[in-house]
Order: C-alpha cells, then sequence, then structure tokens
C-alpha cells in the first residue's frame, strides 16, 4: 500500500488535534483554571467551593472533535492509528515511542481519580467515559444513570468536572505528541 493512501486519515489526525488545541476550553484551561474549597465552622453551610473552569460551550466543543481520537470507528483514533505505527513507513523508534505513549495512556486511564462515590472508586477512564458517553455526546442508559447521580450532588458537581478537565486535557497532550510525530513521519515519506 502507498504512503499515500494513508494520508488522508493522517492529515485529518492532524487537523483535528491543531482544533483541540486552538479551542476555547484549551485557552481557558491555561488562563485560569482553580478549584478552591474552604470550610468555615462558622457558617451554617461550612463548605465553600470555587470553581473556574471552561463553560459548558467550551466543554461541549471540545468534545465533539476529542471523540475523533478515542472512538475506534474514526480511522484517526488512536487505537486505529496503531495498524499505521505497524507500517513500512515509521521507523522503530517511532513505532517505539507510538506504542510507548499507548501504554502510557492507557495506565493514566486505569489510574483512579482520587474520587470515590457511594464506595465506588472512580478510574480516570471511568470518569471520562461517563461524562462523554452519560452525560455530554450520548446517553448510553447505564452511564446516563451514573452522570445524573454524580450531577445530582451540588457538593460534589466541581470535583467532578474539575477532574474531567484534568482527564481529557492530560489525554490532549498524548494526541499532541502523536501529532508532532506524524507530521514528521508525513514530511520523511513525503520526499522519499
Amino acid at each position: 500500500m502507498a504512503f499515500d493512501s494513508h494520508l488522508p486519515e493522517l492529515e485529518l489526525f492532524i487537523e483535528k488535534a491543531d482544533k483541540l488545541e486552538n479551542s476555547g476550553f484549551v485557552k481557558k484551561i491555561k488562563e485560569e483554571f482553580t478549584l478552591d474549597i474552604s470550610i468555615d465552622l462558622t457558617r451554617e453551610d461550612p463548605l465553600n467551593i470555587r470553581s473556574i473552569r471552561p463553560n459548558q460551550e467550551n466543554i461541549d466543543a471540545f468534545i465533539l472533535t476529542f471523540r475523533f481520537f478515542i472512538q475506534d470507528n474514526e480511522a484517526t483514533s488512536i487505537r486505529n492509528l496503531q495498524k499505521f505505527f505497524d507500517s513500512e513507513f515509521v521507523t522503530i523508534e517511532e513505532k517505539s515511542k507510538f506504542n510507548a505513549a499507548r501504554s502510557n495512556l492507557n495506565s493514566f486511564l486505569s489510574e483512579s481519580t482520587n474520587l470515590t462515590f457511594k464506595d465506588e472508586n472512580i478510574s480516570n477512564q471511568m470518569l471520562m467515559d461517563t461524562f462523554i458517553y452519560g452525560g455530554l455526546s450520548h446517553a448510553k442508559k447505564s452511564k446516563k444513570e451514573k452522570f445524573d447521580l454524580w450531577m445530582s450532588r451540588d457538593d460534589a458537581q466541581e470535583f467532578f468536572w474539575h477532574k474531567f478537565s484534568i482527564v481529557i486535557f492530560t489525554v490532549l497532550q498524548l494526541i499532541q505528541y502523536i501529532k508532532n510525530m506524524l507530521l514528521t513521519v508525513i514530511a520523511r515519506n513525503k520526499n522519499a
């Protein structure tokens, strides 16, 4: 198979990665992203939570594009890119770096968020999937029920939104890393 046959999916990956990098979500994360918690026992409601994060419109727009990288029905999904990185168009070092990046991503997603709800320890993957497929872009029944349960607690909502933002921003960093690898691979193979 000729290298040119891979170009559309690789260029789409780069285009969508650029779109995420220039999104309002990323701008807000970089400008000001905080979660402050204070407890004042002299007040009737002692817990005070102040959160500055991307607004709902920023998050929704980001997720619409972000799904290109996490859904296996997309040629641009990180999992589907494995086929390209197994091809003769990448060096052994590039393949190794890609495999290490995917492994690091999977390890990160399996880690705990350090959030628990009703005695359930929540992993980064569970948090991301529940938000995306239960609250933001789909409504799979079990994930929707879990998302609604998490959001039913006013004192917990901002913790979940804050951690979700961190998780998807961390995944974006891997997407940016892969994009930069693809730019190198494309430049080398176009000149070959």
